[in-house]
């Protein structure tokens, strides 16, 4: 990274799922979300894990909430960023989804030093969604394009991705309340796997998809790419939650067989994203030509 580049810092929220290669070689420092559980409050990454997640719910763990970093923290985060840049462009997770994005903003404005130097972006999306408006901001940053110009065009981009899972079952968003006790018993009745979407913002029922997880999986990869002449092909994440191996082989395959992405990159869900849709869960997040 040229030493040009170090004006403009991106900084999001550990909810992104990008690899930590990638965050370590573009300099993106992250803020992290907290699990609060009937045994105790665990930071993301460093203390809890998508794995710890699954391994708490499959050994009686009643529910897991998500809490977004508080102000103080994000004060402290915004104070060391500007130690080292002359700007900061903070993208946050979907305001539609948590406080993290609210809680940025109101950190930024108690700065008494600065303030007018941090930009807050709204993704409004989560994952890796987050994840490709992330890279399309740190490509610009080292490119030479300034603050404005970057905030301008990641905005635009938000309506131009697509972020959506399957979930194996509805028990997650059960236990967390974000599903009513009627619907997750019909889901459960009848093998229901609900597929997940961000709209404006706000996690909402996209489709549903019936019978054996496998076939399930494989018909919910084919919907999502089947307008694959109006997908960007330069980048798809498949992002999971607690899928073996057998699993997102298959999905790879059947993803690069339909879509000839230039790059398929995998990664796991951080455990603020694994808490709310449970394991065996996998998403296909991309970006629509535009």
């Amino acid at each position: 990274m040229k030493m040009a580049d170090k004006k403009i810092g991106i900084t999001t929220d550990c909810g992104c799922d990008l690899p930590d290669e990638y965050l370590s070689a573009n300099d993106i420092e992250l803020v992290y979300f907290y699990m609060l559980t009937d045994r105790g409050r665990f930071r993301d990454r460093d203390e809890m894990t998508s794995e710890n997640v699954i391994e708490y719910f499959e050994n009686g763990g009643s529910r897991i909430m998500t809490e977004a970093p508080p102000i103080n923290e994000y004060k402290d985060f915004f104070r060391r960023g500007l130690e080292k840049h002359d700007e900061i462009i903070h993208i946050s997770i979907s305001s539609g989804v948590s406080e993290s994005y609210k809680n940025a903003l109101a950190a930024r404005d108690m700065l008494e030093v600065g303030a007018d130097r941090i930009h807050i972006v709204d993704s409004l999306h989560l994952s890796t969604g987050l994840g490709h408006i992330v890279i399309k901001a740190t490509q610009m940053r080292n490119d030479g394009c300034g603050a404005n110009e970057i905030i301008d065009c990641i905005t635009a981009m938000r309506r131009f991705v697509s972020t959506t899972f399957i979930s194996r079952s509805t028990d997650y968003l059960y236990r967390n309340g974000r599903l009513g006790k009627p619907v997750h018993q019909l889901c459960h009745l009848l093998n229901i796997h609900p597929v997940l979407t961000l709209r404006d913002g706000k996690i909402v029922l996209k489709s549903v998809e019936f019978g054996s997880m496998d076939s399930a999986a494989k018909h919910y990869i084919r919907k999502e790419l089947r307008n694959i002449s109006s997908i960007d092909r330069h980048r798809l994440f498949i992002t999971h939650a607690g899928c073996r191996v057998k699993r997102i082989s298959a999905v790879k395959d059947e993803a690069a067989r339909i879509g000839g992405f230039d790059e398929v990159i995998v990664t796991k869900a951080s455990a603020t994203i694994s808490s709310n849709c449970g394991a065996d869960t996998f998403g296909l997040l991309f970006v629509y030509k535009h």
